[in-house]
């Protein structure tokens, strides 16, 4: 391996999907740095303990064993933990879920598309010409994060690194088994729930997953507006068939199976398992995935890898299929959910501007599988309002001394620390012709720091009166939320943007108010 150039990138210590998602980011790498995979700690832990009777000691299940990987790439470190290549040039990453990848010498920061792919991410990393040299090269970081929203690339690499995806495929003894198993269920719809540690996890303590407070109910409301209740439901989930969640689904659709009880005690299905070339925790899922991916249907759970990876499989073979969870984790204006799908609530060239949720910037590169991981068809922005009157943060009058305008991580400008409600932001504007004008707003605002009431109002006219919502963090920007309507005659006017309490550390980081003249 001497007269190569290698790639050596750490694997994400952690279970089969994490893990998996760890791959795709290192051999997306090594395509695109023209250098010889050369993956380390790659292996999963061991979730269950050694029985010290049995003198058999168990193969540490490795992830990309299962795959065919489509790019150059040695087996010789996969197990180690930790490697030291001296002559190798190291560069230290970020985490991959808060990181930008692209080609270019430097990050474009100052280009607009940049900033919608880069969509408030912290850390922005340039693959240059001086990663392009003769040695060997080696990139630490966290790997954990979607391929699809990490690498911001042009069209024809972007169409080139989807194929390369596409081809990373489960080896054949995998897929024939899931093939005989799949035929063996017939014609049939799937979810997956995610139960396990999601309903005592931190986002559940944090109440951002509502995965220990959903019901049965609302789950099947959801259901049975995508699936027929005659249809078999194949039911993918870490819970008990016991629990009480699953009761109503079992009760509307008339067939269930729970596919790991299947994969258990069929005993066709048991031999067909243990005549695969690895057994274990990670075949069990990867088959698991590949059944529920051949669903006629399928739902999961946001905040799941697991069910990420089963939507880019089914968006690999139908690129218009639908992305569907069993319930909305949200109740917030932010994000729009009906018949299990998240709708677009916004404009922007990237799926991630237009669906939006009230969480960090860098949950939306794992929570989640987007359809630019699957489709190869460049997105267009929405074209901007004609008749809109759009008041920035950077034309903003700012009445007090802590108010500030500031750039944000995309170099869009946002007014922060509006700690003192006594402050507030104003813009003069000619209205030329008088009417209805319809307000909205667009803003960022932490969880803790929500439930401040502000008003939006022209001199001493009607006022509009409204909550700051919560959109997931300060550098986590809402769409254009609507509030209401007032009347504006012709002339000049000053508008203004008044805090009535604060309920945290600041009322929000406001980038603007957009007037729209209703006919």
């Amino acid at each position: 391996m001497t007269d190569v150039r290698r790639l050596f990138v750490p694997g994400y210590y952690s279970g089969y999907s994490n893990n998996r998602m760890s791959l795709d980011i290192a051999i997306v790498l090594a395509h695109l740095t023209g250098r010889v995979l050369t993956p380390y700690r790659f292996r999963m832990p061991r979730r269950h303990p050694v029985d010290p009777d049995d003198h058999r000691v168990p193969d540490p299940m490795v992830v990309p064993e299962l795959f065919d990987i489509p790019v150059r790439w040695s087996d010789e470190h996969l197990l180690r933990t930790w490697i030291s290549e001296p002559e190798a040039a190291c560069w230290e990453w970020e985490p991959i879920y808060d990181s930008v990848v692209c080609l270019d010498a430097i990050p474009p920061l100052d280009d607009a598309r940049f900033a919608d792919f880069r969509n408030g991410r912290s850390h922005a990393y340039a693959i240059g010409p001086r990663y392009e040299e003769g040695r060997d090269l080696h990139i630490t970081t966290q790997g954990l994060g979607n391929y699809s929203s990490c690498f911001y690339l042009d069209d024809e690499r972007r169409r080139d690194v989807v194929d390369l995806m596409r081809r990373v495929r489960p080896k054949q003894p995998y897929v024939d088994a899931a093939d005989r198993i799949t035929a063996g269920l017939g014609a049939y719809n799937a979810v997956h729930l995610r139960r396990g540690d999601f309903v005592v996890n931190e986002l559940a303590r944090r109440r951002i997953s509502r995965a220990a407070t959903v019901t049965g109910r609302e789950i099947v409301s959801n259901l049975a507006s995508r699936m027929d209740r005659d249809d078999p439901l194949v039911i993918c989930t870490d819970g008990a068939a016991g629990e009480e969640i699953f009761g109503p689904i079992q009760q509307h659709f008339r067939h269930t199976v729970f596919l790991d009880r299947h994969l258990r005690e069929d005993a066709g299905v048991r031999e067909l398992v243990a005549g695969l070339p690895r057994e274990g925790e990670a075949v069990d899922a990867l088959l698991t995935q590949l059944v529920a991916a051949a669903a006629r249907t399928f739902a999961g759970t946001l905040f799941s890898t697991f069910t990420g990876l089963i939507h880019r499989m089914r968006g690999f073979a139908d690129p218009h299929a639908v992305v569907l969870y069993c319930y909305d984790d949200f109740l917030s204006p932010l994000a729009r959910f009906e018949r299990g799908a998240y709708l677009p609530v916004d404009d922007g060239p990237f799926t991630w501007n237009r669906v939006r949720y009230p969480v960090s910037p860098d949950a939306c590169s794992w929570m989640r599988e987007w359809p630019e991981a699957w489709c190869t068809q460049a997105t267009v922005a929405a074209p901007h309002p004609v008749d809109a009157i759009d008041l920035s943060a950077a034309a903003a009058i700012l009445v007090g001394r802590s108010l500030r305008c500031v750039e944000d991580v995309g170099r869009r400008p946002v007014l922060i620390d509006w700690t003192d409600p006594a402050e507030h932001p104003a813009w003069d504007l000619q209205v030329a012709e008088g009417g209805t004008y319809a307000v909205e707003i667009r803003y960022a605002c932490p969880e803790e720091s929500a439930g401040s009431t502000y008003t939006v109002g022209v001199g001493s006219g009607e006022e509009l009166v409204a909550t700051v919502w919560n959109t997931g963090a300060w550098t986590s920007t809402s769409p254009w939320l609507p509030l209401g309507r007032i009347e504006l005659a012709p002339g000049p006017h000053t508008l203004s943007v008044r805090a009535r309490d604060r309920v945290g550390l600041a009322v929000m980081n406001l980038s603007g108010v957009r007037l729209r003249h209703v006919a």
